[in-house]
């Protein structure tokens, strides 16, 4: 009897510490929880931009024409960015579109004015 008690109060104990019951440090649960959010974004960013440039190779201009193919790319990516940007809530993810965005702007006021 006494040995079934012991037992049960073991596998008790062992199924307890196998349940993750949302329990310990709420800081570290926001962390977790927005770390998956910016994973979920990336990932789905890097899809977008997958469908984005399988469509842009369909219609991609002829194969001289590089400088303009690269200058409609920047304005595709400064497009997602921006969209990107307006959908996102993580501030940490805003601070990093926004410094993207500035910097392909520039790549891309630059490359404008290199083709004229």
């Amino acid at each position: 009897m006494r040995l079934r008690i012991v037992a049960f109060a073991v596998c008790g104990a062992a199924l307890l510490a196998a349940c993750d019951f949302e329990g310990g440090d709420p800081v570290q649960h926001a962390l977790r929880d927005a770390a998956a959010e910016r994973q979920a974004a990336a990932l789905k960013t890097t899809e977008e931009e997958q469908a984005a440039a399988a469509k842009r190779a369909v219609s991609a201009p002829a194969k001289g024409d590089e400088l303009s193919r690269l200058i409609a790319s920047r304005r595709q990516a400064v497009e997602d960015t921006r969209a990107l940007l307006t959908a996102t809530t993580d501030p940490a993810l805003k601070g990093q579109l926004t410094g993207d965005l500035k910097a392909e702007e520039d790549r891309l006021r630059a490359l404008e004015a290199r083709s004229n």
